[in-house]
């Protein structure tokens, strides 16, 4: 190739290449680092693209929370129930879903996120034609420290007890003002009833 095909393939390769740049740089396609004069290795750019990855995994992660819960179990005091969801927080419908097992309050937080409410029967009779009335038995056994497993749709919930206290019928059960992400736990023979009943709390763990 002789000079004169050198110089013009030189000139054509650096105008082509300024093209290129101009028009990725006008779409936003330039890197931040190349835009201030800087130009990245190869070690940094990758390890960039793979802290990219994590964070748009934890975003990915972080939006699964928040689902409704299905199954709650307390190996602790034999627990293993399944949860309901109801819409309403009509007492007499609130009632109703308690005959399958343990419902969760509607107005208060998902799996993971602020303070979920899950109440349920508990009954001091030995023998009953149905079981969901002893959803929650023993729940004034457990102590601080004990574990409780709370099932979504593809993940597993743990909590762990912080407090386990009685609460006479003029007592607020729980508080749904707070930002902690935590568990509570409550049992009595007819929800909505003034009685007393144990209360249980519990902080998310992971």
């Amino acid at each position: 190739m002789s000079k004169k095909s050198q110089a013009k393939f030189i000139f054509y390769f650096i105008a082509t290449f300024l093209v290129i740049f101009i028009l990725l740089y006008a779409a936003g396609l330039v890197p931040e680092t190349i835009k201030n004069g800087e130009v990245d290795s190869l070690s940094v750019l990758w390890d960039k693209a793979q802290k990219e990855a994590v964070d748009n995994q934890n975003k990915n992660n972080y939006s699964a929370i928040g689902e409704n819960p299905s199954r709650i179990i307390i190996d602790k005091i034999g627990v293993d129930a399944v949860i309901s969801n109801p819409a309403s927080t009509d007492v007499s419908i609130l009632d109703g879903y308690l005959k399958d097992g343990a419902v969760r309050y509607p107005e208060s937080g998902l799996l993971g996120v602020g303070n979920m409410f899950i109440f349920g029967h508990s009954t001091s009779i030995a023998v009953v034609h149905n079981q969901a009335y002893k959803t929650f038995n023993g729940l004034n056994n457990l102590k601080s420290g004990d574990i409780i497993k709370v099932y979504g749709s593809s993940k597993i919930y743990t909590y762990s007890v912080t407090s386990v206290r009685l609460v006479d019928q003029n007592q607020a059960l729980v508080e749904f003002g707070g930002n902690k992400n935590m568990l509570t736990l409550s049992t009595c023979n007819t929800f909505g009833a003034k009685s007393e009943r144990y209360v249980v709390e519990a902080d998310f763990v992971q």
